[in-house]
This record gives structure tokens, C-alpha cells and sequence, in this order.
């Protein structure tokens, strides 16, 4: 019995650590985390990123699109 709760612990010990220290170095300290700043950045995209393309608009399954 003593070799099984010591051959769990030799199991259990670790992964805790390791989950610990994912769980410690996971957390970010400053609002700015790009790897490079880019000066024209402007915050967000100007491209419509659900903009339905002419081709996609008619057809057969033209009913069938999403028309919020």
C-alpha cells in the first residue's frame, strides 16, 4: 500500500507543479503584449469581415444566406 501512495505521489507531485507554474507565468502583467508595435496601427481592421461578396449574394441558395 505505501508503494502505491509513493509511486502516486512520484506522479501527482509533478503535474500539480508544472500546472502551478503554467497557471503563475499564464497570467500577463502589461496591457501591451505585440512582439513588435507597429505605428500605423489603427486598433482594429478596416475590411468588413462579413461583407457578402458579389457571387455569394445570387444563385440557387441565395435564400439560404444569413441576411441580418
Amino acid at each position: 500500500m505505501l508503494a502505491q501512495v509513493l509511486k502516486l505521489r512520484a506522479i501527482v507531485v509533478p503535474v500539480l507543479v508544472c500546472a502551478f507554474v503554467i497557471a503563475l507565468t499564464s497570467c500577463a502583467s502589461q496591457k501591451e503584449t505585440a512582439l513588435v508595435n507597429d505605428p500605423d496601427d489603427r486598433g482594429g481592421s478596416l475590411i468588413p469581415w462579413n461583407k457578402q461578396e458579389p457571387w455569394e449574394k445570387g444563385g440557387q441558395f441565395a435564400g439560404m444566406t444569413d441576411r441580418r
